[in-house]
C-alpha cells in the first residue's frame, strides 16, 4: 500500500464491535490490506482505538511530534483495543499480513 489511507466517518464504516456506538461519539475508520500509513487525524480528547485484523498486525498510533500514543501487537489477528489518553494529531502506522480495520472513537466536543 503506497498511498496514505483516508479516514471514513460514521458508524457504517466502523470495524465490527460487540457494543453499538454510544450516542455523541465520533467514529473515524481506516481500512487497508498489508502495510500502510493513514492520513493524519485530530482528536479533541481521549479516544479508544478498535482494531480488527485478518492475520498478524502491529499498529503504532503516532503523534505529530513523533511520540507513540498507542501500540497494538496482534500476532494472530482478531480484535484488539487500545487507548489514546490525550488530544492531538495522530497517524496510524500499520504492519500487517492481511486485511485490517482501525476505528478511533471519541466524544464530540461540541
Amino acid at each position: 500500500m503506497s498511498e496514505r489511507v483516508a479516514p471514513r466517518y460514521g458508524a457504517e464504516h466502523a470495524v465490527p464491535w460487540a457494543t453499538p456506538p454510544i450516542p455523541g461519539t465520533v467514529l473515524v475508520t481506516f481500512r487497508g490490506t498489508g502495510d500502510g500509513t493513514s492520513e493524519p487525524f485530530a482528536i479533541p480528547a481521549a479516544a479508544s482505538v478498535r482494531v480488527s485484523a485478518v492475520g498478524a498486525l502491529v499498529l503504532r498510533v503516532v503523534r505529530a511530534d513523533g511520540a507513540v500514543g498507542a501500540t497494538i501487537n496482534a500476532p494472530a489477528g482478531g480484535q484488539a483495543l487500545a487507548e489514546l489518553p490525550h488530544a492531538g494529531t495522530y497517524a496510524l502506522d500499520v504492519r500487517a499480513s492481511g486485511e485490517w480495520g482501525v476505528t478511533v472513537v471519541y466524544f464530540d466536543a461540541k
